[in-house]
């Protein structure tokens, strides 16, 4: 599977899980909520009609980017380039 080209968060969940990430380390919602996230963690969620991604940190959620609901595998490549900064998993 192409790391770059996600087609929805089920694919982003996968290639992450092919990478070795840590899946106490992100939250995509719908797809991979871990029961006991870690205290800072990725996330990709969708809000107001709008997928969001960023960094959830000392009880906020920090969003770094906004995507029109129809472009959610923008928002999904966005996450990953957050926990495979690289690309090569």
């Amino acid at each position: 599977m192409d790391v770059t080209e996600p087609a929805d968060r089920q694919a982003a969940h996968e290639i992450l899980r092919a990478a070795g990430v840590h899946d106490r380390l992100y939250c995509i919602e719908g797809v991979h909520e871990p029961a006991v996230p870690l205290p800072d963690f990725h996330f990709l969620r969708l809000r107001d009609g709008m997928w969001e991604t960023g960094l959830y940190e000392r009880g906020q959620y920090a969003v770094t980017a906004r995507f029109p609901r129809h472009e959610e595998a923008a928002a999904c490549r966005h996450l990953l380039s957050g926990l495979i900064p690289d690309g090569s998993g």
